[in-house]
């Protein structure tokens, strides 16, 4: 692949995004769809880990700061194409009481000091 190339596109669809989680090892995690915002639907699927948003980015010239709290894990996008991938990692590495499994845990632990522009 080419650099020019950047990531492999994976589907933007809740079945897909299950998949790749259970592949990397991560237990009990389903993705699903919301076609609403209202609180009646985090109540019917409960627990809820994040929201992804899909739209398309456009870039902006502003410098934007990026927090300082060592709690969150962020990791800055720096290949086109990844955002589907760092948005589930996003939420699955800031989740708490989740059983990550051996890959991503290891994952976690190795990338845990880097800065988040890395």
């Amino acid at each position: 692949m080419s650099e020019n190339e950047g990531w492999c596109t994976i589907e933007s669809d809740p079945g897909v995004f299950t998949e790749l989680i259970t592949k990397i090892g991560v237990k009990d995690i389903q993705v699903e769809e919301l076609y609403t915002l209202d609180s009646s639907e985090y109540d019917r699927l409960k627990p809820v880990l994040g929201l992804i948003f899909l739209f398309k980015w456009e870039k902006e010239e502003e410098n934007r700061t990026i927090s300082d709290n060592e709690n969150i894990f962020f990791a800055n996008q720096v290949i086109q194409n990844a955002c589907a991938t760092q948005a589930i990692l996003s939420v699955l590495l800031n989740s708490e009481g989740i059983e990550l499994g051996e890959e991503l845990s290891n994952f976690k632990s190795f990338v845990g000091d880097f800065p988040p522009m890395v």
